[in-house]
């Protein structure tokens, strides 16, 4: 992984990724017990699944391997 630069702060991508990891478990899990339920609240469930889809997207981005940035930023400037 890499250091990431939000704003002045450097972060560890490694720990940024395990919270997000953390995060995606926990969703999964409310999302899980809510459809447990009878009558489940659509738009909670709706919410935490798209909350689900961003962690899910922002951990694949993190995940990346930086080198395959550089080679498409070769790839596209020639």
């Amino acid at each position: 992984m890499t250091i990431l630069n939000i704003g002045t702060e450097a972060f560890n991508s490694t720990e940024v990724a395990e919270k997000v990891q953390a995060d995606i478990s926990f969703l999964l899990s409310r999302i899980a017990l809510l459809q447990e339920q009878q009558n489940p609240n659509p738009i909670v469930l709706q919410t935490y699944q798209d909350m689900l889809e961003s962690r899910q997207a922002v951990l694949d981005w993190l995940l990346q391997d930086p080198a395959s940035y550089e080679q498409q930023a070769v790839r596209t400037s020639h």
